[in-house]
């Protein structure tokens, strides 16, 4: 029973909320989705759009384009989609020092 305690708290400790927001884009997690068994299978497809959030954790969500049908899914299915327009210039330092010379 201790041991099922701890874990459940350390679980618990360790979940991070997703801040989900109407329309975010996501990528949807395909779990049943079992044609090529393999490691080399994508398991989270392209980006949706949130069109509704729903209280009990359900997520509304269409294709990218504007004709596409809304459904639902699990908010647990989701993530967050980051576009390369997100990505941010990083500065390379150099570690080594230039020799000194000693006269």
């Amino acid at each position: 029973m201790w041991y099922k305690e701890r874990t459940k708290l350390w679980h618990d400790r360790n979940l991070r909320a997703k801040n989900l927001q109407v329309g975010q884009k996501v990528l949807l997690y395909q779990s049943r989705l079992k044609l090529m068994p393999g490691k080399l299978k994508p398991k989270w497809t392209r980006p949706y759009v949130i069109t509704s959030i729903r209280s009990n954790g359900a997520v509304e969500i269409r294709g990218s384009s504007p004709n596409s049908e809304p459904f639902i899914v699990n908010g647990h299915r989701v993530k967050p989609f980051r576009d390369s327009s997100e990505l941010c210039v990083v500065e390379e330092i150099s570690l080594r020092t230039p020799a000194l010379s000693s006269n």
